[in-house]
């Protein structure tokens, strides 16, 4: 059981690394792909934030799918399963809002996204009975979560300036882990090319580009995701590597804030050691 579990994980895994590839494109058939894609992880919602919020907020502590320094991935598994979901929900409702249109609709593309996975989910108990649902909750959770180990590793540490205005400056070879290692990147649609994707999402993995100025990854993804998986190790690991990124410089950097520190200063001086 174990085995069929990681199995079937590992192959949610990857039809997720091919939904995202597809959900950048403009057709529409491929997008449709896309959701289809997602629908054994029941990761539909990836499909609007992905796009509409990884995208714009990347490499900044507002996006909850870029990892801080000093954050394992225990911790950033929770804040981004969750922060993205919510994310997702609030994008596609809020451009139905803008329309003065309600989103309870087939066209709001998280409930058609999630009724291929009810549909799947409902076809298979119908196939093999309600003893079947443990499996499927157990599998997507492990699809969804080496999608989310591998957002871990792509911007650990990573961040845009913000400028005068306010707003942070733009997304460029800098923002994102990258790795030429020719096998993964052969099996993951040149998703190791991840500076080049940021700055031009609709560009097809064939065409990606490498850039000197990116941040290089000391391996591929397939052993950084184990070596994300302990926390002592990828610390010793990948710290540094940000550290001198930054020059240095830590304050340049998207720093895990200690739950301490984020309590306003008289709640923080009363609370008991």
């Amino acid at each position: 059981m174990v085995g069929l579990v990681l199995t079937a994980g590992i192959v949610d895994g990857i039809a997720i690394n091919t939904a995202h590839e597809l959900g950048h494109k403009r057709e529409a058939v491929e997008r449709w792909l896309s959701k289809i894609a997602l629908a054994p992880s029941g990761y539909g919602h990836f499909y609007v934030e992905h796009n509409r919020g990884h995208h714009v907020r990347v490499a900044t502590p507002e996006d909850p799918a870029s990892a801080r320094l000093g954050e394992s991935f225990w911790a950033f598994w929770p804040r981004t399963v969750w922060g993205g979901l919510v994310s997702a929900w609030r994008l596609e409702t809020g451009r139905f809002r803008v329309r003065s249109r309600s989103p309870w609709t087939w066209r709001n593309n998280l409930l058609n996204a999630w009724s291929m996975t009810f549909a799947l989910i409902a076809g298979l108990v119908a196939a093999f009975g309600v003893r079947v649902l443990p499996f499927l909750l157990l599998q997507a959770v492990v699809g969804f979560s080496l999608l989310e180990v591998v957002n871990y590793l792509e911007h650990y540490g990573l961040c845009r300036r913000r400028e005068a205005t306010g707003r942070y400056g733009k997304v460029d070879a800098r923002h994102s882990w990258n790795s030429d290692r020719v096998v993964t990147n052969v099996f993951l649609f040149q998703l190791q090319r991840h500076s080049d994707h940021h700055a031009n999402p609709s560009r097809r993995y064939q065409t990606l580009r490498s850039f000197e100025e990116s941040p290089q990854l000391p391996a591929g993804y397939a052993t950084m995701i184990l070596v994300a998986l302990l926390t002592p190790l990828w610390r010793r690991v990948m710290d540094p590597r940000v550290v001198a990124h930054y020059g240095g410089d830590v304050s340049l950097a998207n720093v895990r804030v200690p739950r301490a520190a984020r309590r306003p200063p008289d709640e923080a001086a009363t609370t008991p050691a």
